[in-house]
């Protein structure tokens, strides 16, 4: 025959009904080994191809997980490009696997919620992947009870649910540590919101730091401010000339860099008055002027061993635990711990602590 050859045409070789073919091509129970035998031959003398997208329908999965941002979209594609490694190592480990990656965008976790909702009454996802958890996040309660496996990007507030994410709590430390290192004490906390389980982990890095080298906490260099630069800018021009401090340690790197901006309105300048650590090393933070000492968060691999745990659970297997990937500190001429000179005549900065690649098995 010029044309494929359809199921109906194996069902017919084979003398069973459509739907028993359909079993048996697919591994269903209810089929008796003669019979699936019979169709399997059936159809292997037709050289039947299935149709993927009839596959999936039989099988009763798409081949495709959704990933959820509940930030900003100006975050989403802003100069960083944290987001669009992490979405890079998605698609490969989905690709690995022939799943497809769906952005869901949106800016507010009300709108998560909504278009979580709809994917679920759809049933057009396998599974999710859903980054920046937040202590009263809406979305949990619908989560509950529903048979769709899902992976958060970050410790969730709950106990129990399967994540990938940095050790949160080492990168606050590592990044006070090496401004301890460089003679600092006053060092500034600048963080995004209170709400998401990063910040309080990295907060309390920063505080196990300053125990460590005997340095007090004092809750006044601690600095709530939402992910965005001019919001970052007014804070600092605000609070700055209020407080004495040598050292800021921002949490993002759009934290820094809205830092600096005011330091430099102010009269300041980096590093000689202030020295500055940044979390999230991008070509934001390598191409500033100065360029800027970052903590790598290999968000590539956050991405990929997101979708694998979770294309793993869809596919019935064993997911393993969490998974933890370290941070690597790169430092360069912000924090003083690389001069500008040695930057200008292009000595590779240095780099601390084991690549993103390695991976650990985290607890929940």
């Amino acid at each position: 025959m010029n044309r494929k050859p359809t199921i109906r045409d194996v069902a017919k070789k084979a003398g069973v009904s459509v739907s028993t073919a359909s079993l048996a091509l697919n591994g269903k129970p209810g089929v008796s080994s003669e019979t699936r035998a019979k169709v399997l031959k059936a159809a292997l003398e037709l050289n039947y191809q299935p149709h993927a997208a009839a596959k999936n329908l039989a099988d009763g999965r798409t081949r495709t997980i959704g990933l959820i941002n509940p930030i900003t979209i100006e975050h989403l594609f802003s100069s960083s490009g944290f987001f669009m490694r992490l979405i890079q190592g998605m698609h490969q480990a989905a690709a690995e696997y022939d799943y497809s990656v769906f952005l869901l965008v949106s800016e507010t976790e009300e709108e998560v919620l909504e278009r979580m909702r709809k994917a679920l009454q759809r049933r057009s996802l396998d599974g999710l992947v859903i980054t920046n958890p937040s202590l009263a996040s809406p979305y949990l309660k619908l989560l509950e009870g529903r048979h769709i496996p899902y992976v958060f990007v970050g410790r969730p507030p709950r106990d129990g649910a399967l994540y990938v994410d940095n050790d949160n709590v080492a990168i606050g430390r590592l990044g006070t540590q090496h401004l301890i290192g460089l003679g600092h004490r006053r060092i500034v906390f600048l963080s995004g919101p209170s709400r998401f389980t990063h910040c309080q982990d990295r907060l309390l890095g920063y505080q196990a730091a300053l125990r460590e080298a005997g340095i007090g906490f004092s809750e006044e260099l601690v600095w709530y401010v939402e992910q965005s630069e001019e919001a970052v800018y007014r804070t600092v021009l605000e609070k700055a000339p209020r407080h004495a401090f040598s050292a800021i340690f921002a949490t993002s790197g759009i934290h820094a860099v809205g830092a600096i901006r005011a330091l430099r309105d102010l009269g300041l300048s980096v590093p000689e008055d202030v020295a500055v650590v940044c979390v999230e090393d991008t070509e934001l933070t390598r191409y500033f002027i100065p360029p800027l000492t970052a903590i790598d968060l290999h968000s590539y691999w956050l991405g990929y061993w997101a979708a694998k745990l979770l294309i793993r659970s869809i596919e019935g297997e064993d997911p393993g635990r969490p998974i933890l990937i370290p941070g690597e500190l790169v430092v360069r001429a912000s924090s003083g711990g690389t001069t500008r000179e040695e930057v200008r005549a292009g000595k590779e900065p240095k780099r601390r602590e084991s690549p993103g690649q390695q991976v650990s098995q985290g607890g929940v």
